[in-house]
């Protein structure tokens, strides 16, 4: 085997076990994103909307799942693809005050600030 074949067989090995390292850390570890309610975002491939159905306590992500998932629940986006619920913060985490129902159903509370859900997806 000459230099250059040694060398481009070491460089290929490098890649392979880059890749290998890069989807085992993606896969155990996962990639962390805060969403705000309302709006839609991409994960695994897919488009995911995020909705907030009680403020500071559960949230729809819609195209996945159809029920209300709490802090800890998971969806499964694909076969692959796994999206697990961290935290719903937003304006309803003291209850509904005297702005009434309306303000912590919307999403919004009283300083016009977004509830948000912290996901975290992983490959598997």
């Amino acid at each position: 085997m000459n230099r250059r074949k040694r060398i481009a067989a070491g460089a290929g090995g490098v890649a392979i076990a880059g890749a290998v390292v890069a989807v085992g850390l993606l896969g155990f570890v996962g990639v962390e994103r805060t969403v705000p309610a309302g709006a839609q975002t991409r994960i695994c491939g897919a488009t995911i909307g995020v909705s907030v159905s009680e403020a500071g306590r559960s949230a729809r992500l819609l195209g996945v799942s159809e029920s209300a998932l709490a802090a800890g629940d998971r969806a499964r986006v694909h076969p692959l693809c796994v999206v697990e619920v961290l935290s719903v913060a937003g304006s309803g985490d003291d209850g509904p005050g005297d702005d009434g129902p309306g303000v912590a159903a919307s999403g919004a509370d009283a300083d016009g600030a977004q509830a948000a859900v912290r996901l975290r997806w992983r490959l598997w």
